[in-house]
């Protein structure tokens, strides 16, 4: 019998269930790790998400000028993210050297 399940026996004939002896304050959870939300695959899953909903949103109910607006801030936006994506796919595949920094 694996360890995992004789713990799992072990919990039910002590505390008449699983989940209520897991729950206990006897137990602790580990804290939850640090998001970082200012990074690139956060923004460029924000951009498509954005884009998708305008072009499906334009698409059903039509658009004015403040939604030509919004569309070009978002295209813009999808098109930073895109470009971002693919300089890193490009340095990494070794088709183009990154820039040596400035002091």
């Amino acid at each position: 019998m694996s360890p995992t399940r004789r713990r799992r026996r072990r919990l039910a004939r002590a505390g008449g269930g699983a989940g209520e002896a897991a729950t206990g304050a006897g137990t602790s959870r580990p804290p939850l790790p640090e998001w970082r939300w200012r990074t690139l695959p956060v923004f460029a899953a924000l951009s498509v998400g954005l884009f998708t909903g305008i072009i499906l949103g334009s698409a059903v109910t039509g658009t004015g000028i403040a939604g030509t607006v919004v569309f070009l801030i978002v295209a813009g936006m999808l098109g930073l993210s895109v470009s971002r994506l693919l300089t890193r796919l490009l340095m990494r595949r070794g088709f183009i050297r990154p820039r040596a920094r400035r002091r």
